[in-house]
């Protein structure tokens, strides 16, 4: 018995996917201080190499129709070692539940309420968060379209904006920083967000039309990806080295618009756009968690875990001690755990699939 009776059409899954990774146009900041001003390079080799990557995870969702990563693994590692490679999964999806509420009450208390307790905020954010995974993923995935066009006009109307602002100086020298800073900032964006697409391992199976997954993940990277690439170009040429140090880029190159009283506007504007994309990025990986959880224990429906899996995920996101600590497992441990859930595990399950010739 499924869990999920809606359906998604081919475009609201490639939405759904490019706002995915427009979900983490906030924490492009974490590879800036490996990359300096060649985060650009950094995030279009990012994008490059995951795409393989994809085309693994889209390859097992394919050769399973119907069934979703968590059942795949049932069909691959076997009954009891798939729910426990199932179960290091779904507490992998609640730790990055956990650390975006974490992230966007850091967000909001910084830039718009400065004054209000962030548990506050984070209770807020989880509480409209659980709204739409209580809604379904078909709910998810009509408002995705909207907040994807959103945001790219953001993006696009901003760059415009602040064409006059821009010195192309801040990108010399090009790739003039060691190899090592390079590859460090190429494999934190994989991680953040590029190969955290595997979480559509558990929406694909309900699309409606098999053939065109394929096409409307990739179309989706790269939505996500080029308005990734707009809003880095638009830092970058903005604020030069100042790029490095501020909390968030992106409202800081706004701040410099000269339109007057509409600036306040326009800064909110931006900060609402960043915000709203950050929420559909939590409530896919909200979704992926309770529906794993509702499926390893057998229940009729997720709708039950919903709430306490938002109590569990805010409870987590307090233990983050403060900013410096956030970003400092962001750039150095998250990117190395998470090889084995991103690489090693798809790719082991993709050889199993071929030498036992699955599903039979």
């Amino acid at each position: 018995m499924k869990l999920e009776k809606g359906e998604i059409s081919s475009s609201q899954l490639m939405f759904l996917v490019g706002g995915f990774i427009q979900g983490s146009l906030l924490t492009l900041a974490f590879a800036k201080d490996a990359t300096k001003h060649d985060l650009w390079l950094a995030l279009i080799a990012a994008l490059m190499m995951s795409l393989p990557l994809a085309l693994v995870y889209i390859t097992l969702a394919l050769k399973f129709p119907g069934q979703n990563l968590f059942q795949i693994n049932d069909a691959v590692f076997g009954p009891y070692l798939g729910k426990l490679v199932s179960f290091q999964y779904i507490m992998l999806f609640l730790m990055i539940v956990s650390s975006n509420l974490w992230f966007a009450g850091d967000f909001f208390l910084t830039f718009f309420f400065p004054e209000t307790p962030i548990i506050v905020i984070m209770i807020m954010f989880a509480f409209i968060c659980a709204w739409g995974v209580r809604a379904g993923i078909e709910v998810i995935a009509r408002m995705s379209i909207i907040l994807v066009l959103f945001t790219i006009l953001i993006a696009l109307t901003t760059f415009i904006l602040l064409l006059n602002e821009m010195k192309f100086s801040n990108f010399l020298p090009i790739f003039d920083i060691p190899i090592h800073d390079f590859i460090q900032g190429t494999n934190i964006m994989m991680a953040i967000p590029f190969n955290e697409v595997i979480i559509f391992m558990m929406v694909i199976p309900y699309a409606n039309k098999m053939k065109q997954v394929k096409t409307s993940v990739l179309y989706g990277l790269m939505i996500g990806g080029i308005t990734s690439l707009i809003v880095v170009i638009r830092n970058t040429a903005v604020l030069g080295p100042l790029a490095d140090i501020v909390v968030s880029p992106s409202m800081e190159a706004v701040r410099l618009i000269d339109l007057g009283e509409i600036i306040e506007r326009l800064e909110a504007l931006v900060g609402i756009g960043l915000i709203l994309s950050m929420f559909l990025k939590v409530s896919v990986f909200y979704y992926a968690t309770v529906l794993g959880m509702a499926q390893l224990l057998k229940l009729r429906s997720y709708v039950p875990l919903v709430i306490p899996v938002g109590i569990i995920g805010i409870t987590l996101a307090l233990t983050n001690e403060s900013s410096i600590q956030f970003t400092y497992t962001a750039m150095n441990t998250y990117p190395i755990f998470s090889l084995s859930f991103y690489i090693v595990l798809p790719l082991i399950s993709l050889l199993i699939v071929k030498i036992r010739k699955l599903p039979k």
